[in-house]
């Protein structure tokens, strides 16, 4: 395990790639969700590159962001997609420059996606019960009470009931102030 190991892993929950980069952009260690946003731009699909499909994808990216974009400093890029929101790219310096070893860890923030906390925790931190931790998850994740309507099986009058305990639970009011809020404890295993 690299030192860098922690803080892909922390990451990783806070649903962000995280692709640690030698002085030449070359990936020396990448956590689980940078392997899949490089997966879907090597290989236009879900999958996990192999590790040569990893630096393609990912010597791709770094040419798409040009000179915008420094491995030697703290910098903010957005790439364009062909399909939705950009992604967002921000490094870090993890070593002084020119040191050697120098390193540099890549954010990847796939605008596309929002963390989603577990139910595990949605249960244990607010009381939750199982039924109302699902819709939690689904109203944090975009959608309705309709459309949590038809996917679950239930009543709306049931949803708004669940909905209602999970407002009392969390000390929330409104769904924007929920979906807030849940986004906080998503970082949580």
């Amino acid at each position: 395990m690299s030192s860098g190991q922690p803080l892909l892993q922390l990451l990783d929950r806070m649903s962000c790639g995280a692709v640690v980069v030698d002085s030449e952009g070359d990936p020396m260690d990448l956590n689980t969700t940078a392997a899949y946003i490089l997966g879907q731009q090597e290989l236009g699909a879900l999958g996990i590159p192999s590790p040569e499909g990893s630096r393609r994808a990912l010597r791709s990216l770094l040419k798409q962001a040009g000179q915008a974009l420094q491995i030697e400093t703290e910098t903010w890029v957005t790439v364009s997609r062909s399909t939705g929101a950009p992604l967002v790219l921000h490094t870090i310096p993890l070593a002084q420059t020119g040191s050697a070893g120098s390193r540099t860890v890549i954010i990847l923030v796939d605008l596309r996606h929002s963390p989603r906390p577990t139910l595990n925790v949605l249960q244990k931190l607010f009381d939750l019960t199982p039924a109302e931790a699902r819709l939690a998850i689904e109203i944090v994740s975009g959608r309705t009470l309709s459309e949590v309507s038809t996917k679950m099986g239930l009543s709306n009058a049931t949803l708004r009931t669940q909905l209602s305990a999970v407002f009392t639970k969390t000390q929330t009011r409104r769904q924007a102030e929920l979906v807030a809020l849940l986004t906080r404890v998503a970082i949580f295993p």
